[in-house]
């Protein structure tokens, strides 16, 4: 058993290069820690989202604040309230960011270890 400390992990600004507007981004649990799980808690102002892309394996969004959305290529629109759970299956082109209105955040539990950038979702 191990704790992680979070002051050991701090949040900074998302990377422009994938995202849309501001936000900010804290890696929780990585590759380096020896684990094959990826956690990412992301704060998304309002309007802020990420660019189109893909994972090697299934994602799972938890929100945690505020108001996120998650849309896929199909146009099917989903809304993640604090403790709710969006499932997007591998290879599943989407993306994700604050909703209409307000800010959001989130959890990324990502259990592959490849995200595939697409093209701007704005």
């Amino acid at each position: 058993m191990r704790r992680i400390d979070r002051a050991t992990r701090p949040a900074g600004p998302v990377d422009p290069a994938h995202f849309v507007l501001p936000g900010t981004m804290q890696r929780v649990l990585g590759a380096d820690d020896g684990e094959s799980v990826r956690l990412y808690r992301v704060s998304f102002e309002e309007g802020a989202r990420t660019y189109w892309h893909r994972h090697d394996a299934t994602q799972l969004l938890f929100g945690l604040s505020g108001r996120c959305v998650v849309v896929d290529r199909e146009g099917v629109e989903l809304t993640v309230e604090p403790g709710d759970v969006v499932v997007i299956d591998e290879g599943e082109e989407h993306w994700h960011g604050a909703a209409p209105g307000g800010p959001g955040e989130h959890l990324a539990i990502n259990l592959g270890e490849v995200t595939t950038w697409l093209e701007s979702s704005e």
